[in-house]
């Protein structure tokens, strides 16, 4: 959840170390980004974002579905001591009451973690700010409403010295429009193994047009990762696709959507 809310929103890691339940608005559809965490020598201490500017940032319908998930979770944790769950408790926090948040160090580290065990090129954590970015900017969302969901000032100056991008189009469709680009993660207990249930995952997308033909799929590397897969894994995955005729593969290039339901066989 942690990896997939900081993918999804492009938001910093003090950002979402500082998020409380009450900043989802479960009605609207968004998270309400105002404060960020910084480690000091006095220890943790919340303040204001980076750029002091305070932002509402939409949220698809899939990952709104994946922070109740969560919160249900946390939940059945504290009833199993007896206590509620308080809006004013960290949505991702180190202590069985949620009373103390993650530090943005630690989150980092668990990060630099995963990536290094499935040998991604960066272990950086700033990495998937860098991707919610650029594929907005490629799936060509308005580059003030990619600022804005970044946190970045000056109107999208920033944003455009650093992406190099002109794009239109509005919040919302940044919201759905990445969460059609990422993969989505699997339940932690699946029926199938691990490769057909990101194979399943991948041609439900390709068949409900949610990728549609000539559309490209995300790298290996990417799945293993939206996944918490091995690399291996996400291999098996694509290799099922490609034996189905729905994906064609090249060397150096990302797949290809070339078909929306399977090719007869036989």
């Amino acid at each position: 959840m942690l990896v997939w809310l900081l993918m999804i929103t492009g938001a910093r890691r003090g950002e979402v170390s500082a998020l409380r339940w009450r900043d989802i608005d479960r009605d609207r559809s968004t998270v309400w980004v105002s404060r960020a965490n910084a480690e000091t020598k006095a220890g943790l201490q919340e303040k204001g974002t980076k750029t002091g500017a305070r932002r509402r940032i939409a949220l698809d319908p899939h990952t709104v579905d994946l922070l109740d998930s969560h919160r249900a979770m946390w939940r059945e944790r504290l009833a199993d001591f007896g206590a509620e769950l308080d809006e004013e408790a960290f949505i991702f926090s180190t202590t069985p009451d949620a009373s103390r948040p993650y530090p943005p160090s630690s989150i980092s580290q668990r990060y630099r973690r995963m990536a290094t065990k499935l040998g991604l090129r960066s272990t950086r954590l700033h990495s998937l700010r860098h991707y919610s970015a650029t594929e907005l900017v490629a799936a060509g969302v308005d580059i003030r409403t990619v600022a804005g969901r970044l946190g970045h000032g000056s109107g999208g100056a920033t944003t455009l010295r650093i992406y190099a991008a002109w794009v239109e189009q509005a919040d919302r469709t940044a919201a759905t429009t990445l969460s059609t680009i990422v993969p989505r993660p699997i339940p932690d207990v699946v029926p199938r193994g691990p490769y057909a249930s990101i194979a399943n995952d991948l041609r439900h997308q390709i068949s409900s047009g949610a990728l549609p033909v000539g559309a490209t799929l995300p790298t290996v590397a990417q799945l293993a990762v939206s996944y918490d897969v091995s690399v291996g894994t996400a291999h098996r995955a694509m290799a099922a696709l490609k034996q189905d005729g729905l994906i064609q593969v090249a060397r150096g290039k990302r797949a290809v959507v070339v078909a929306t339901s399977s090719s007869p066989t036989g």
